[in-house]
């Protein structure tokens, strides 16, 4: 399968010009039909924590754009919303199938106290997987790398590949590199990282989405540029690894 990850500077709160930059982006390469197409961390306003404006009209306006994202590129599609229910506010992923359906969410579990977040957030409490053509998929968001056990959840509910979507700031763009091959090599898995660049209010990014395959091996991946990560990934090679050396089943907790 195909990888398509979105990398590029939001512009602050605005989501119509997010959404046309997108477009633009994704205008200009060929996407093969039935790939894996992910753009960042809530990718349409940037990581404004002003929900009043993150949360308006959600999740139907950003929800509309990629299911039409969808559909005309005949692939899945991942990105990240903010969305309000019953009046909490979550850091939430969607995917969507190549024929525009929703197929799941999930909601970012740890949120990252040194921004603020955890206050206007409510954390998720579940890890998820989605069934994407052979791979089965977990999502992550941002600070959630830090935590190897949500991996490790994943692993256990059948993860073969993880995707993390981010806003992951460039005074510790490092510990992105790193931690990404690490989750990779310690749950051999496919591991795609799609951050941002550009400038905030409170931080810069300087970009780095990476993918790396079931060995760690380093796949692809962006500098500090606006572009497109692109990559292709194999089930077989997550199958043969596994089998050729068997770490997973040698876990004792």
């Amino acid at each position: 399968m195909k990888v398509y990850g979105i990398q590029f500077d939001p512009k602050w709160e605005q989501k119509d010009h997010n959404y046309q930059e997108v477009e633009r982006m994704l205008e200009a390469e060929q996407i093969d039909e039935n790939s894996l197409i992910v753009l960042p961390e809530t990718f349409a306003t940037g990581f404004s924590l002003n929900t009043e404006i993150t949360s308006s009209d959600e999740p139907e306006k950003t929800t509309l754009f990629l299911r039409q994202l969808s559909i005309r590129y005949q692939s899945w599609i991942l990105g990240g919303i903010v969305e309000r229910n019953n009046q909490r506010n979550y850091n939430r992923l969607i995917c969507l199938s190549p024929n525009g359906q929703i197929i799941g969410n999930y909601d970012k579990i740890h949120l990252i106290s040194q921004s603020g977040e955890d206050k206007v957030h409510t954390a998720g409490t579940q890890c998820r997987v989605f069934q994407i053509k052979a791979f089965t998929l977990c999502p992550i968001i941002c600070y959630d790398l830090r935590f190897p056990e949500l991996f490790r959840k994943g692993i256990d509910s059948g993860a073969n590949l993880f995707v993390v979507i981010a806003c992951w700031p460039d005074a510790r763009i490092e510990h992105w590199k790193n931690l990404l091959k690490a989750r990779a090599i310690e749950n051999q898995a496919y591991v795609i990282g799609v951050n941002r660049t550009g400038n905030e209010p409170e931080n810069l990014y300087s970009g780095n989405s990476m993918i790396f395959g079931p060995k760690g091996e380093n796949i692809s991946q962006l500098g500090k540029e606006t572009g497109i990560l692109k990559g292709h990934i194999e089930i077989e090679q997550v199958v043969k690894w596994r089998k050729d050396f068997p770490a997973l089943e040698h876990r004792k907790i």
